[in-house]
């Protein structure tokens, strides 16, 4: 009886073995297929991830080529522009050589006017007038010329005289409003050197040193006016810096070419062009220097 329930003991305790293991297996089961679709996940996920990468990656890739072309075509566009900078630079050297050697070559010197002596009083207050002011005046009594410093009248690529030379000025246009003066009139002749203007500020106002010699006159045919002398008895003129004195080769002989003329001659030297003399253009009032046989 005893061993029949041992047996039986056994058998139960085997079978308890058997649903517990079952369960244990069971758990390990679900844990695993768990595990298995949460990484399955994971994986579906950082596929997404690999293939939206990838797409950038490949758009970015385009763009860049797109910039390189742009980068290469720019490129090419910039050493264009440099070459012919390179080709203008040239030919502006060119040319200034050649009106630099042209100008050493063929000094044209001061414009002559021709006209009489002047009468002695002019002369002698004239004289008087350089003679007051030999820094900044100098008097040809042969020419009737009288000639001021530009750079005593004037600030570097200005226009505008300095208020220091307005006393010599004044003083000139009581001379030539003088009785002494009655039978004569004046020509304003600008001068500049060769130095090309450069600083965007004064290029705007004088393109070139032409456009400066005849606005420079003009300044001064205005202070003379100014100064109650007739704009009728008044002309002006510009030679820029093609009628120097001296070569451009130092600043002295450049400060020499910066002048500013002042020519006497006979009242009624200029004169009113006419359409029978064939100088007629409509809408303009043109002038000319009657010459003398």
């Amino acid at each position: 009886m005893r061993g029949v329930q041992g047996m039986v003991g056994c058998l139960g305790c085997g079978v308890l073995l058997v649903v517990f293991s079952g369960c244990v297996s069971m758990e390990a089961h679900r844990r695993v297929g768990a595990a298995n679709r949460h990484l399955k996940a994971e994986k579906e996920a950082l596929s997404q991830e690999l293939f939206d990468a990838r797409n950038v990656g490949d758009s970015l890739r385009t763009r860049v080529n797109s910039l390189e072309r742009e980068l290469d075509t720019k490129g090419e566009l910039v050493a264009n522009l440099r070459q012919e900078n390179e080709i203008l630079d040239d030919m502006r050297r060119t040319m200034q050589t050649s009106l630099e050697g042209v100008a050493e070559t063929q000094t044209l010197g001061d414009i002559a006017v021709a006209g009489p002596k002047l009468p002695g009083p002019l002369d002698s207050a004239l004289k008087r007038f350089a003679d007051e002011r030999p820094s900044a005046v100098v008097y040809d009594a042969a020419r009737g010329t009288v000639k001021w410093k530009a750079d005593l009248l004037f600030a570097l690529g200005s226009d505008v005289v300095r208020d220091s030379s307005m006393e010599s000025l004044r003083s000139f246009s009581e001379v030539i409003k003088s009785a002494a003066a009655a039978d004569f009139e004046v020509i304003v002749v600008g001068h500049t050197d060769n130095t090309p203007i450069v600083r965007p500020a004064t290029k705007a106002k004088h393109p070139t040193n032409w456009h400066l010699s005849g606005h420079r006159a003009i300044s001064v045919a205005l202070v003379l006016r100014q100064y109650g002398y007739s704009t009728e008895r008044i002309g002006v003129m510009g030679y820029g810096e093609y009628r120097p004195v001296a070569d451009n080769s130092t600043e002295a002989n450049k400060s020499q070419n910066r002048r500013v003329e002042i020519y006497l001659i006979p009242r009624g030297a200029i004169v009113p062009a006419t359409a029978d003399a064939g100088w007629g253009v409509d809408g303009e009032k043109l002038a000319f220097v009657r010459l003398t046989d």
